[in-house]
Protein backbone atom coordinates (compact mmCIF):
# COMPACT_ATOMS: atom_id res chain seq x y z
CA UNK A 1 0.00 0.00 0.00
CA UNK A 2 3.10 2.28 1.00
CA UNK A 3 4.16 1.59 -2.54
CA UNK A 4 1.03 3.20 -4.31
CA UNK A 5 1.35 5.81 -2.19
CA UNK A 6 4.74 6.90 -3.36
CA UNK A 7 3.96 6.18 -6.54
CA UNK A 8 0.78 8.39 -6.51
CA UNK A 9 3.03 11.25 -5.27
CA UNK A 10 5.72 10.98 -7.78
CA UNK A 11 3.26 10.83 -10.62
CA UNK A 12 1.38 14.58 -8.76
CA UNK A 13 4.86 15.54 -8.67
CA UNK A 14 5.60 14.96 -12.20
CA UNK A 15 2.49 16.55 -12.94
CA UNK A 16 3.20 19.56 -11.46
CA UNK A 17 7.12 19.40 -13.24
CA UNK A 18 4.66 19.16 -16.69
CA UNK A 19 2.43 22.00 -15.60
CA UNK A 20 5.47 24.46 -14.60
CA UNK A 21 7.68 23.51 -17.76
CA UNK A 22 4.51 24.46 -20.33
CA UNK A 23 3.96 27.46 -18.47
CA UNK A 24 7.57 28.87 -18.68
CA UNK A 25 7.28 27.91 -22.18
CA UNK A 26 4.46 29.48 -22.75
CA UNK A 27 5.52 32.56 -20.79
CA UNK A 28 9.13 32.62 -23.28
CA UNK A 29 6.38 32.02 -26.42
CA UNK A 30 4.65 35.04 -25.57
CA UNK A 31 7.83 37.24 -24.91
CA UNK A 32 9.44 36.57 -27.98
CA UNK A 33 6.34 36.81 -30.27
CA UNK A 34 5.83 40.51 -28.42
CA UNK A 35 9.88 41.48 -28.88
CA UNK A 36 10.73 44.29 -30.80
CA UNK A 37 13.07 41.47 -32.94
CA UNK A 38 13.74 41.99 -36.58
CA UNK A 39 14.48 39.75 -39.34
CA UNK A 40 12.91 36.21 -38.84
CA UNK A 41 13.95 35.59 -35.15
CA UNK A 42 10.34 34.90 -34.19
CA UNK A 43 9.51 33.02 -37.10
CA UNK A 44 12.48 30.56 -36.70
CA UNK A 45 12.04 30.37 -32.98
CA UNK A 46 7.86 28.78 -33.90
CA UNK A 47 9.77 26.43 -35.70
CA UNK A 48 11.76 25.01 -32.90
CA UNK A 49 8.39 23.63 -31.24
CA UNK A 50 6.57 20.13 -32.38
CA UNK A 51 3.55 20.89 -34.74
CA UNK A 52 0.50 19.40 -33.55
CA UNK A 53 -0.99 16.82 -35.99
CA UNK A 54 -4.91 17.69 -37.55
CA UNK A 55 -6.93 17.43 -40.09
CA UNK A 56 -7.98 20.37 -39.89
CA UNK A 57 -5.63 23.95 -39.64
CA UNK A 58 -4.19 24.35 -36.34
CA UNK A 59 -3.63 27.64 -34.18
CA UNK A 60 -0.18 26.82 -34.04
CA UNK A 61 -0.12 26.59 -37.58
CA UNK A 62 -2.02 29.51 -38.53
CA UNK A 63 -0.13 31.75 -35.95
CA UNK A 64 3.19 30.62 -37.46
CA UNK A 65 1.89 31.51 -41.08
CA UNK A 66 1.28 35.56 -39.70
CA UNK A 67 4.43 35.56 -38.44
CA UNK A 68 6.23 34.35 -41.07
CA UNK A 69 4.04 36.46 -43.68
CA UNK A 70 5.21 39.40 -41.86
CA UNK A 71 8.59 38.52 -41.00
CA UNK A 72 9.11 37.53 -44.42
CA UNK A 73 7.44 40.39 -45.82
CA UNK A 74 9.51 42.66 -43.45
CA UNK A 75 12.49 40.97 -44.48
CA UNK A 76 12.50 41.29 -48.23
CA UNK A 77 11.13 44.58 -48.31
CA UNK A 78 14.01 46.78 -49.53
CA UNK A 79 14.70 44.22 -52.31
CA UNK A 80 10.97 43.49 -53.95
CA UNK A 81 8.53 45.27 -55.84
CA UNK A 82 6.01 42.10 -55.33
CA UNK A 83 5.24 39.34 -52.69
CA UNK A 84 2.61 36.96 -53.14
CA UNK A 85 2.19 34.65 -50.01
CA UNK A 86 -0.21 32.22 -50.44
CA UNK A 87 -3.38 31.72 -48.02
CA UNK A 88 -2.87 29.21 -45.27
CA UNK A 89 -2.82 25.67 -46.54
CA UNK A 90 -2.72 22.92 -44.19
CA UNK A 91 0.76 23.06 -42.88
CA UNK A 92 2.72 24.16 -45.54
CA UNK A 93 3.20 28.05 -46.72
CA UNK A 94 4.49 29.17 -50.37
CA UNK A 95 4.35 32.16 -52.45
CA UNK A 96 6.17 33.81 -54.97
CA UNK A 97 8.45 37.13 -54.83
CA UNK A 98 9.26 39.67 -57.67
CA UNK A 99 12.95 41.77 -56.56
CA UNK A 100 13.28 45.04 -57.93
CA UNK A 101 15.32 43.36 -61.13
CA UNK A 102 12.01 41.91 -61.99
CA UNK A 103 13.43 38.67 -61.06
CA UNK A 104 10.55 36.53 -60.11
CA UNK A 105 11.18 33.11 -57.13
CA UNK A 106 8.62 30.52 -55.97
CA UNK A 107 9.33 29.05 -52.68
CA UNK A 108 7.86 26.82 -50.62
CA UNK A 109 8.05 25.64 -47.05
CA UNK A 110 6.73 21.90 -47.08
CA UNK A 111 4.70 20.21 -44.32
CA UNK A 112 5.56 22.19 -41.07
CA UNK A 113 4.13 18.71 -39.37
CA UNK A 114 7.45 16.64 -40.70
CA UNK A 115 9.96 18.77 -42.93
CA UNK A 116 10.43 22.43 -41.56
CA UNK A 117 14.14 22.01 -41.73
CA UNK A 118 14.75 24.16 -45.19
CA UNK A 119 12.66 26.25 -47.73
CA UNK A 120 12.29 25.28 -51.27
CA UNK A 121 13.28 28.09 -53.87
CA UNK A 122 13.62 28.23 -57.45
CA UNK A 123 13.30 30.62 -60.18
CA UNK A 124 10.06 31.39 -62.23
CA UNK A 125 8.70 33.31 -65.04
CA UNK A 126 5.72 34.74 -63.58
CA UNK A 127 3.29 34.23 -60.41
CA UNK A 128 1.65 31.28 -62.06
CA UNK A 129 4.90 29.56 -62.71
CA UNK A 130 5.03 26.34 -60.13
CA UNK A 131 7.50 24.67 -62.11
CA UNK A 132 10.07 27.17 -62.64
CA UNK A 133 13.67 26.76 -62.28
CA UNK A 134 16.00 24.14 -60.46
CA UNK A 135 15.22 23.52 -57.39
CA UNK A 136 17.62 24.89 -54.55
CA UNK A 137 17.12 24.38 -50.28
CA UNK A 138 17.93 27.31 -47.85
CA UNK A 139 18.21 25.63 -44.78
CA UNK A 140 15.70 27.26 -41.50
CA UNK A 141 18.31 28.53 -39.41
CA UNK A 142 20.36 31.04 -37.76
CA UNK A 143 22.16 31.64 -41.16
CA UNK A 144 19.05 31.51 -43.14
CA UNK A 145 18.83 35.84 -43.82
CA UNK A 146 21.98 35.84 -44.96
CA UNK A 147 21.64 32.89 -47.08
CA UNK A 148 18.47 33.88 -48.69
CA UNK A 149 19.53 37.50 -49.55
CA UNK A 150 22.52 35.74 -50.48
CA UNK A 151 20.78 33.29 -52.83
CA UNK A 152 18.61 36.23 -54.30
CA UNK A 153 21.45 38.32 -55.21
CA UNK A 154 20.79 41.14 -53.06
CA UNK A 155 24.02 40.85 -50.62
Amino acid sequence: MELIQQIKQKEVELDNLKEQYNQGIERERIAVLNSKSQGMVKSLYLLGFTFESSCGDTEQYLKFHRVFKRDFTALLKPYIKEIKIGKPNHFDISGFIKMNNDNIYWFRIEDLRWSKDSMLIRTAKDFNDYSGGSNSYIKLNKDFEGTLLSYLGVR
